[in-house]
């Protein structure tokens, strides 16, 4: 059965990348950011370019350079991170990857509706500072 829930590497990377930029005064290095997050360097760069290009990081250039939130972390949810570097959440209605009910009346349809809107909620209001916090 496919996971109903999964964050990908790349969004867990960049939610904590930028958690770490706000809990280091609001901007951080990729490498350092890499190094905390024990991730390679390059990985970690090109997620930060992505949140760069998608308006949530600002490059900065030359002797303590690196990548500055572009807002305040408490306006930055873990879903505004999760849609620009991967899309919109799946819509799931079956606990397969594939359904295999014959029927649209499946209880399991369901649970995998409630699980989603409860997700999305949770990230929607799960913003960046609180993810600071932890650091």
């Amino acid at each position: 059965m496919d996971r109903i829930v999964a964050v990908s590497d790349t969004v867990n990377a960049g939610i904590h990348a930028l958690a770490l930029a706000e809990a280091n005064g609001a901007s951080i290095s990729a490498r350092e950011a890499a190094e905390r997050l024990g991730v390679s360097p390059s990985y970690l760069a090109k997620i930060m370019q992505k949140l760069a290009a998608g308006g949530l990081m600002t490059p900065t250039r030359g002797l303590g350079g690196g990548y500055a939130l572009t807002r305040p972390a408490e306006q930055i949810s873990c879903l505004d991170v999760l849609t620009l570097l991967e899309g919109d959440l799946p819509r799931r209605e079956c606990l397969f990857a594939k359904a295999v009910c014959r029927t649209g009346t499946c209880a399991l349809r369901t649970f995998c509706a409630d699980t989603e809107k409860r997700l999305r909620s949770a990230l929607e209001t799960t913003t960046i500072a609180a993810i600071a916090r932890s650091f």
